[in-house]
């Protein structure tokens, strides 16, 4: 071998270099092994703890949910006037071989038909209802389904001028179709399956154009869902798709009866519990659309029957009759309530014995009231012409000091603080308030958790004491919808509700406080008279408004029983008669505070005569100088940004010097901001 030439190096044997990386792989796992062990040894973060256990929770709902429940809801509802309900179940009879059975319970109604279990394609029992354009009978219907399918209906779809202008043509969803899916999206939707009606009486050319402009509206108003247009791809759809949890609804426990029957002032409901939580005898159930009821007792059916006696039930009475207002807080803050009206009783008396001397004082400009109005002439403006937006008008006149005597002056609304005791109603002795509203709920799901007797899924026997026969007549309608829920502890109470709300799209009119309004709450409806306010920013206290001209969030206050956050609320202008009632708004529970401030503003403006420098002379604000004496310590601003005060009174007609931090300009508009606390009108609820 020559000089410098490199040694001779075989190839390593490749069984070997594998049996080592091997080795080192196996090596390098174990070191991981042991780092993780090491790792889960040492205490975790106790947010992380909570986060886990959440999750873990969260997972056993969504198990108890598909696990608990055995029978399948489905409910099917027109989207046009065109689709037949009735010719849908007609066929999907024909399709499962099902006869028509006469009518002996309250699931045998027409309204409803029942699929057992095959073991084959249908693994567990169906019950489909079938609903007609009654907008109040499908929104309860879907409260319970599992699975809503909406039908379209495509007989009347032009197919000769199709292709021009489509949307004309096709005639899919009509107006109270798009008001009902408003009103179902507001309220919250499950798992969709949308059927596509007569499209064997399309021709065959036209067919796969109307079938995919069909499938088009669908998709754009109910994304993700399953299209179909016959009765064997719908049974398909319909089992594979798995039942979705619905927060607000399986947190109380629902049920759509299975049979009725009335004996002695008891009504008896048969049916299977649903939802996440189970029930208790001592709870309250609400029927909706009807009434609140006390739970005589319990009967469990089915392999072990078992009956369950109500000992201690909930009371009915939404009324504070004790000093205990305060739910879920050791302070009662109400102690001094009784006091505080004292001492503003007192005040006011003070007031009124402090007036009597200027009634004597203005005796002496009654004969100057005429020069008054013939010197200063008011012309009343539109509210378009108005310097600011709660400006107010008033006479010559008008004592001021008296309309506006329980308004106070506050440098800012969001700054200033403004004590929530203050200026209560007399209702605030009647009702609970609930400060805390997320702990209050989550300790009353562990108390339920503990207490309950009946647990989802099980089929059960509720008799419910003192209940009118009207009441019954009315449960006992043919083809009527009804559900049952129950009730958390607490939400019989009244107490003043907050709403976080906007105006709905579709609803172009002007929202006024104070009207009547008619409201879903959840499993609730009632008439309800609320009062609407602005929501601040960084700021616990809202600005009243009278009226709701935009789209943006605000809050609607009324007087309400309680119910605990995350359910749905919908407000409309009448009943469920789509043909002169619109949706006005959709949102959420906020809260439920008796001591929420809701302030309203008014502003009385006027405008500078004489200026020298910062000092001016201002009129037209107000006409008589014990009214500016009166409100002399509140705070002047302008709508240019200065800011000022009143120094004294010039003449018997209302002028007055001011001091401002800056030059006054001419053309400035000032202004005084007085605020009123409100509250909204205690009335009956009417459901």
């Amino acid at each position: 071998m020559p000089k410098g030439h490199p040694q001779q190096r075989n190839k390593a044997f490749k069984g070997e270099s594998k049996r080592r990386a091997k080795q080192r792989s196996e090596g390098k796992l174990k070191k991981k092994i042991k780092k993780q062990e090491i790792k889960q040894t040492k205490s975790k973060d106790p947010q992380q703890e909570i986060q886990i256990e959440r999750k873990v929770k969260d997972q056993e709902q969504r198990e108890r949910v598909v696990k608990a429940v055995n029978t399948k809801i489905i409910a099917m509802f027109p989207m046009n006037q065109q689709a037949n309900i009735a010719a849908l179940k007609f066929r999907l009879m024909q399709h499962l071989n099902i006869q028509s059975v006469g009518i002996s319970s309250y699931s045998t109604q027409d309204c409803f038909l029942n699929v057992e279990a095959n073991g084959k394609l249908i693994k567990q029992p169906l019950r489909f209802i079938f609903l007609d354009r009654n907008p109040e009978q499908i929104l309860d219907a879907c409260k319970v389904a599992d699975i809503v399918c909406p039908v379209l209906s495509c007989r009347d779809c032009n197919t000769n001028t199709i292709s021009l202008d489509p949307h004309s043509n096709a005639n899919a969803f009509d107006e109270q179709g798009y008001k009902l899916l408003s009103s179902l999206r507001a309220q919250g939707l499950v798992q969709q399956v949308c059927y596509i009606q007569d499209l064997d009486e399309i021709s065959q050319s036209k067919r796969n154009v109307v079938k995919k402009l069909f499938a088009r509206y669908f998709e754009s108003e109910f994304p993700g869902a399953h299209i179909v247009d016959d009765c064997s791809t719908l049974m398909r759809s319909v089992v594979v798709l798995h039942e979705q949890a619905v927060e607000w609804r399986d947190s109380r426990g629902y049920m759509l009866p299975d049979d009725l029957a009335y004996v002695n002032g008891e009504l008896s409901i048969t049916g299977t519990w649903r939802g996440q939580n189970g029930l208790s005898a001592d709870q309250l159930v609400h029927i909706t659309g009807v009434d609140d009821f006390q739970i005589a007792r319990i009967e469990l059916l089915g392999m072990i029957e078992q009956v369950f006696e109500s000992t201690q039930p909930e009371s009915l009475d939404p009324i504070c009759r004790d000093k205990q207002h305060d739910i879920g807080d050791c302070d009662d803050l109400l102690k001094d309530i009784a006091g505080m009206q004292l001492q503003e009783e007192e005040e006011q008396m003070i007031e009124q014995e402090s007036d009597v001397s200027y009634e004597d004082l203005d005796k002496e400009f009654e004969d100057e009231a005429q020069k008054k109005r013939e010197q200063f002439e008011i012309v009343h403006r539109d509210t378009e012409d108005l310097d600011y937006e709660d400006e107010v008008e008033y006479g010559v006149e008008v004592k001021l000091r008296e309309r506006y005597d329980q308004y106070q002056g506050l440098k800012n609304i969001r700054t200033s603080e403004f004590d929530p005791l203050t200026f209560l109603p007399d209702e605030a002795e009647k009702i609970y308030n609930f400060r805390f509203l997320k702990k209050i709920k989550s300790d009353v799901m562990e108390e339920m958790k503990q207490r309950e007797q009946i647990k989802p899924g099980q089929r059960i026997k509720i008799t419910l004491k003192n209940v009118p026969e009207l009441i019954v007549q009315r449960l006992t309608q043919p083809n009527k919808i009804y559900v049952i829920s129950g009730l958390l502890k607490h939400e019989r109470k009244m107490t003043q509700m907050h709403v976080r709300f906007h105006r709905h799209q579709m609803h172009n009119c002007v929202l006024k406080s104070k009207h009547q309004v008619f409201a879903q709450i959840g499993f609730r409806r009632a008439h309800i008279n609320p009062i609407y306010s602005r929501i601040l920013n960084n700021c616990s206290k809202t600005k009243y408004v009278k009226e709701i001209k935009d789209d943006t969030f605000y809050l609607a206050s009324f007087y309400f029983y309680n119910s605990f956050p995350q359910q749905p609320v919908i407000f409309w202008q009448n009943d469920f008669d789509f043909r002169s009632s619109e949706i006005m708004g959709v949102g959420d529970i906020h809260r439920c505070d008796t001591f929420q401030v809701i302030l309203k503003r008014i502003v009385l403006t006027g405008y500078p005569v004489k200026i020298n420098k910062r000092k001016a002379v201002i009129r037209m604000m107000f006409f008589n100088p014990l009214d500016i004496k009166f409100f002399k310590p509140i705070e002047l601003s302008t709508k240019l940004g200065l800011r000022g005060n009143i120094l004294e009174p010039l003449g018997t007609h209302g002028l007055m010097k001011c001091m401002f931090n800056n030059f006054v300009k001419p053309n400035d508009v000032i202004s005084l901001q007085l605020y009123k606390r409100v509250h909204p009108k205690f009335v009956n609820i009417q459901i």
